[in-house]
Parts: structure tokens; C-alpha cells; sequence
């Protein structure tokens, strides 16, 4: 039997993954400006969406987030999306150069951090206690998924949580936070935007280069409004929204 936290948590991930499906497929059908976000980003982007329409320079396009492997594979499939922002430029670079993107650029960079829901304070050294679990993001198509188990295997530690089912593989950083915030595991690792987002706990920067995020317009699916979006996400008068998110903006790339 599963406790009472275990099914509240499935059923959480269940809820967050269908309403993904939904909204993917609803936005991509009935509006014309799409931007595909990986889940660390989403919340900036939403936020610079608001600040682009309410300063008169656009229309706020719709967002649709996920990881920049699953959502870099539904722009090869045809997914309607016109901009494309991962979380690292390996997604970028892979679709450039099977020529969907162009005018592509870095736009901010993002730490790694380790958070959980604890009052008390976390260190990299609690990463090594016996019997937590640790929830990330998917590396094989999640970037800071990728970099959390680079990190792990760095101090020695990927093989135990992997060899006790002490590690907790989710779809996006966004599904790693609920997870870690809901008791599905005691910490996640992910960007310090989803530590920010959480509003509570305490989180640890890990000691790793933070990854670039970049971006490019989809050939055949960009408008002169996304070409404005995408313009004004890199200039200096977003400087601030990246910055409140925990990102440090990229300029002159």
C-alpha cells in the first residue's frame, strides 16, 4: 500500500505532467506565438512575456515549458513553436545544425543548486548522508539533470544512490522541485530560478560552471513578433528580470 504522501505526490506528477500535455497541444494549435522554454527558464520568460506586451514592444507570446531534449525533439517532429530557449546550448546547437534554428545566441547563465524544504541550512556535504533521496531532472534530456549527475559521479556518490534506489529521475527540473518539495525525495538539485520559485527552504550552489542558456528562432514557424521578443530577452532592459531569477544575463555573443 502506498502512504499517504507517496499517492499525493504521484498524483501531483500525474496532474502537472497531463496539464503539460494539454497545454502543449492546445497552444500549439490555436496561437501563433509559441515559445518553447526549458523548464528552468519558464518562469523568467513568463515574466519578461509580461514586462515585452506591457511596455507596448509586443504581444506577450504563450509559453510552453519542458525539457530542452523532449521539447528540442518536437521541433524536429513539427511542432509548431517559433522560439526555441534551452537550457544549454547543446540542444541549440544540435537543432541549428540540423537546420531548424537560426540566429541563434546565449542569453544568461544559471548556477546549480541543491535545495530542500528544511529550515536548517544545506551544505554539499548533506548530499553525502546515508539514506536521503535526491530528486533531478532526467539526463538525457534535461541539461541540469545532466550536470547533477556529472556533479554526483564527481564526489563519488552516484553509484550508492543509484545502487540503493536513492536517486529520483523526473521528467523536468520543474517535476525534480515538486518532488523534493512534496517528500517524493529530500533534496533536488536543479537552477537556482526553481530554488527562487519555491518560496521556502534552503538551497546550496553547487561548486560546478553554471550552464548557458541559449536560444533560436524555428525556420518556418517565427514571426516578426517573436523576432522581437527574441531581440528584446537579450538586450539590456531585461537585465533585471534575469537577475531577479537568479540568472546572469549574456550580452555581445
Amino acid at each position: 500500500m502506498l502512504s499517504g504522501m507517496k499517492k499525493g505526490f504521484l498524483i501531483a506528477i500525474g496532474v502537472v505532467f497531463i496539464t503539460s500535455l494539454l497545454t502543449s497541444f492546445v497552444f500549439a494549435a490555436s496561437y501563433k506565438d509559441v515559445v518553447a522554454v526549458a523548464a528552468s527558464i519558464h518562469e523568467c520568460i513568463n515574466d519578461l512575456a509580461s514586462q515585452y506586451e506591457k511596455q507596448g514592444l509586443g504581444k506577450a507570446p504563450e509559453v510552453v515549458s519542458g525539457a530542452s531534449g523532449k521539447l528540442a525533439s518536437q521541433i524536429i517532429a513539427g511542432a509548431p513553436f517559433g522560439l526555441f530557449l534551452s537550457a544549454s546550448p547543446e540542444w541549440t546547437k544540435k537543432l541549428a545544425d540540423e537546420g531548424h534554428l537560426y540566429d541563434v545566441h546565449p542569453m544568461a547563465t544559471a548556477p546549480v543548486v541543491a535545495w530542500w524544504q528544511k529550515d536548517e541550512p544545506i551544505s554539499t556535504d548533506t548530499l553525502k548522508n546515508k539514506g536521503l533521496h535526491i530528486a533531478i531532472a532526467d539526463p538525457a534530456s534535461a541539461p541540469f539533470g545532466k550536470a547533477a549527475v556529472e556533479y554526483l559521479k564527481s564526489q563519488g556518490i552516484y553509484d550508492d544512490l543509484m545502487k540503493e534506489k536513492r536517486l529520483v529521475i523526473m521528467g523536468s527540473v520543474e517535476q525534480a522541485a515538486l518532488a523534493a518539495k512534496s517528500g517524493g525525495a529530500d533534496i533536488g538539485i536543479f537552477s537556482l530560478s526553481i530554488a527562487k520559485k519555491l518560496n521556502g527552504g534552503n538551497y546550496v550552489i553547487l561548486p560546478v560552471d553554471p550552464l548557458e542558456n541559449s536560444g533560436g528562432l524555428v525556420k518556418g514557424k517565427d514571426t516578426e513578433n517573436l523576432k522581437n521578443f527574441w531581440s528584446y530577452i537579450r538586450s539590456e532592459a531585461a537585465d533585471d528580470i534575469w537577475k531577479k531569477w537568479g540568472f546572469e544575463p549574456v550580452h555581445g555573443k
